[in-house]
């Protein structure tokens, strides 16, 4: 059976009390994945109930459940296609952001949603919501009564109320106009309190043997953006002066899971880092004026007050407000408000966090954004120049949060064309590059051979190029160059200097000089002609194999590349089993997982190396440290220099992580492999210093240094998308729009509008985009504008029990299903 992976990365954007519209998105995208689970399950011989309902694996949902009809488009595909569905990024601005932190949470452990769905629907109220100290009483501001009338009615015709001001709207509209003025009037304790108590509802509605819904061995990512109000001072190196400073107020607060293949989960989303996502919805969601900016201070209190520990606090803190420490700062003192400020569709950040995920088959990746206010519900400006405060109103909010969104999907169609094109040059070059390999090797790819043997090739690879120097030179230059800016990074980090300082900045000209007087860094590098061992390599090249960890990486990506390349045709082109590319990438995966561990700390490192670090380049006094001057004059301070290389080379270790390689690459796994798909793998391997000459400059222009080459196609989730079902044509259908994205606080009915027909555009979409996954030979047959009905059907059939103040929406609803 041909696999498949759909992965979706999702971005949630501001909206205020949209996030009920959004919540209802989730409901459907929590379906979707788990009846995924269900059937992978099925397929494997997990799951012991494979014949049940989805309301028999998850009694949470009714007994007639959208999750069903997931499952059967699912199987009924599965005649052709094992289609699985993994959610593995989550981004999130403001109100989006506290929609992206609950659906982690039921994601990272097959949680359930209903607590949060209770949650918006009974407490996102404008009267819940008000801070008690600043709260009308029956008095205040007596004044107003008389024109609440006519403002009411000012407000109607404007078309800021969502719908005919009844008594309980208008309660609350006096009683927030009344409230205190010129502080913010919102409750930022009773919002991280409402957070905090979803999030430990959905943990104790946790089903029996429920475990995530992340695939084994998989990571999870999830990135909520916060404006910092003072900002980090940050030097930013020019020409005169050298160094200018300026104030970097854009902050992404970060969460993942890891879930190994042994089933353990390495979790930020449990009930030790509950307070961590709340502090981040609470600090994403301090829209401003309304909310007051949220700090560390502020969740400590409430917790003490609660008598809760905060398990995770040291790790979420080191984490995401390490710079505050390394400029000797509190993390206590940052002063944050809603991520919307500065990045209200945090699109950039979620492709930045795709480019760090790999799949272990043919996969389709999918950026999936949800917007509840796409272009044609918007209202369109009036005729004539804006006035004075419509002017200011619009600099200060509207459009900075209504900004579109072209830049960020232009950048990712021009990174679609370039992946295209480096796929079609890689396409053109095989057959050459094949040739020149096996004529290498003298033919001995096709038959048997040893790890020893595809050492001595590898290396020998190296030297394939030189008679070419001007192209052999640069390559190798920017190689070294790579590895240097590895040990540079070590340096700083083991000195705590913040990247880009000037003390890491001195670190690196201290490096480079060095490197230059050892002959490292040279005009040009001759290769020996006979290499069989890592140890016959001149120190340039040792550099490579010793600190090149980028290379590594893309090089291992591009070999993973060329395996998924074998997958679409299976098994006619090359006669290849998927299973046993499955196994043979299972493998590869565990090599680029080793390389992980130098990504971030310096856990690798003893504290001997640490310690030599610190002693040749710590600042004891101002002005102190090595610099680039002492070398030419001192030979000791290069000789110890030279010492500490050598150290940190061998507690890297990265030439035992080619080794591994090459043991993975010449076992059974690949050389029982039909000769097609064995010399396809092995090329790419072999003659990767081809294929980085050719492909190295756009994938560096595209952040691919150590990431897979995969179009990352673009859907999004709105009101204008959804047209399966429409009541009134050009009538905007989301009211929580109203009253500045306040209006979903102003009454239930505006919740439960929202949240019904997120549901709806939800399943409308998700079936959009799984069926645009499927070829089109296959896709007939499989019956989606049925499978959409039904499933419109049993939400309007399970929403008619629980939503009590929209009825006639709902008569209306089941009439226009009724008609599809």
């Amino acid at each position: 059976m041909k696999e498949k992976e759909l992965r979706l990365a999702l971005v949630f954007f501001g909206g205020v009390s949209l996030a009920v519209y959004q919540h209802g998105i989730n409901r459907e995208i929590l379906n979707l994945v788990r009846a995924s689970k269900i059937y992978h399950g099925g397929r494997s011989g997990e799951d012991a109930a494979v014949g049940g309902s989805f309301h028999d694996h998850y009694p949470d949902e009714p007994e007639r459940s959208t999750g069903d009809l997931y499952h059967e488009f699912l199987a009924a595909l599965g005649k052709d296609i094992a289609l699985r569905v993994v959610v593995d990024v989550i981004a999130g601005s403001s109100a989006g952001g506290i929609n992206g932190i609950t659906l982690s949470a039921a994601l990272a452990h097959d949680r359930s949603l209903m607590p949060i769905t209770r949650m918006w629907l009974e407490q996102a109220d404008m009267l819940s919501l008000l801070a008690p100290e600043a709260k009308a009483r029956m008095w205040s501001k007596w004044y107003f009564w008389p024109l609440l009338r006519p403002l009411l009615s000012r407000l109607g015709r404007e078309g800021l109320l969502p719908g005919q001001a009844d008594a309980e709207m208008a309660q609350r509209i006096s009683v927030f106009l009344r409230s205190r003025w010129f502080k913010p009037p919102l409750d930022g304790r009773r919002l991280s309190a409402l957070i905090l108590d979803g999030l430990t509802a959905m943990s104790r509605a946790v089903m029996p043997g429920a475990e995530s819904l992340l695939p084994k061995g998989e990571r999870f990512d999830l990135v909520v953006t916060v404006t910092d109000f003072r900002g980090l001072e940050r030097p930013i190196f020019i020409h005169d002066p050298p160094v200018a400073y300026e104030r970097e107020h854009r902050r992404l607060l970060r969460f993942g899971l890891e879930h190994r293949k042994t089933g353990h989960l390495i979790s930020d989303f449990d009930a030790d880092s509950f307070p961590s996502l709340a502090f981040a919805g609470r600090a994403s969601a301090s829209y401003p004026g309304a909310f007051p900016p949220a700090q560390l201070r502020e969740l400590d209190d409430l917790l003490a007050e609660r008598h809760m520990p905060w398990p995770a606090r040291s790790r979420f803190v080191v984490r995401n407000f390490r710079d505050y420490y390394e400029r000797n700062e509190a993390a206590e003192e940052a002063v944050l408000v809603d991520g919307s400020v500065l990045d209200n569709k945090p699109i950039m950040a979620c492709v930045e966090a795709i480019h760090t995920h790999g799949a272990l088959r043919e996969v389709d990746r999918r950026l999936v954004y949800i917007d509840p206010h796409p272009k044609g519900t918007r209202r369109l400006p009036a005729v004539g120049v804006p006035g004075f405060f419509a002017t200011l109103r619009g600099a200060l909010s509207d459009l900075p949060r209504q900004d579109p969104v072209y830049n960020e999907l232009a950048v990712i169609s021009r990174y679609n064309v370039q992946a295209r094109r480096l796929k079609a040059s890689i396409l053109h070059a095989r057959p050459q590059i094949v040739r020149f390999i096996e004529k290498e090797t003298a033919g001995k790819l096709k038959g048997g051979f040893t790890a020893d043997d595809l050492r001595h090739w590898r290396l020998l690879s190296i030297t394939l190029l030189s008679g070419t120097a001007i192209v052999y030179d640069a390559w190798m230059r920017a190689l070294i160059f790579e590895a240097l800016d590895f040990v540079v990074r070590i340096v700083a980090t083991a000195c705590q200097y913040t990247a880009d300082s000037p003390q890491a900045r001195r670190v690196q000209e201290v490096i480079e000089a060095w490197a230059r007087r050892q002959g490292i860094i040279a005009e040009s590098y001759v290769m020996p002609e006979q290499l069989y061992q890592n140890v016959d390599l001149p120190q340039f090249a040792r550099m490579i194999l010793d600190f090149g960890l980028v290379y590594k990486k893309r090089r291992l990506n591009f070999v993973l590349h060329e395996i998924n390349e074998l997958y679409p045709e299976l098994p006619d082109a090359c006669g290849v089993d998927s299973e046993d590319l499955d196994l043979l990438k299972i493998k590869l995966h565990k090599c680029v997982n080793e390389l992980s561990v130098y990504d971030d700390d310096l856990d690798f490192l003893s504290r001997h190396a640490l310690g030599a670090c610190r002693e040749l380049f710590m600042d004891e006094e101002e002005g102190g440290g090595l610099s680039a001057e002492q070398l030419s004059d001192d030979p000791d301070a290069a000789a110890e220099i030279s010492r500490l290389v050598e150290r940190l080379a061998q507690e890297c270790d990265l030439a035992r992580t080619v080794d591994n390689v090459d043991a993975v690459l010449a076992s059974p796994l690949v050389q029982n492999l039909p000769e097609e798909g064995r010399l396809a793998i092995l090329t790419g391997y072999l003659g990767y210093f081809f294929w980085d000459i050719i492909l190295r400059p756009t994938a560096t222009a595209l952040s691919l240094e150590a990431g897979p080459i995969e179009e990352i196609l673009v859907d999004r989730i709105s009101p204008e998308d959804a047209r399966s079902i429409v009541l009134d044509e050009g009538k905007p259908v989301l009211l929580g729009s109203s009253f500045a994205g306040f209006g979903g606080f102003l009454g239930r009915a505006v919740r439960e509008n929202d949240y019904l027909w997120g549901r709806l555009h939800a399943v409308d979409r998700l079936f959009d985009i799984l069926l645009s996954t499927v070829p089109a030979n296959l896709r007939e047959g499989l019956a989606v504008e049925a499978l959409k009905k039904r499933a419109f059907e049993r939400v309007l059939e399970e929403e008619g029990q629980r939503l009590a103040l929209v009825p006639e929406l709902i008569a209306r609803l089941g009439e226009a299903v009724g008609r599809l």
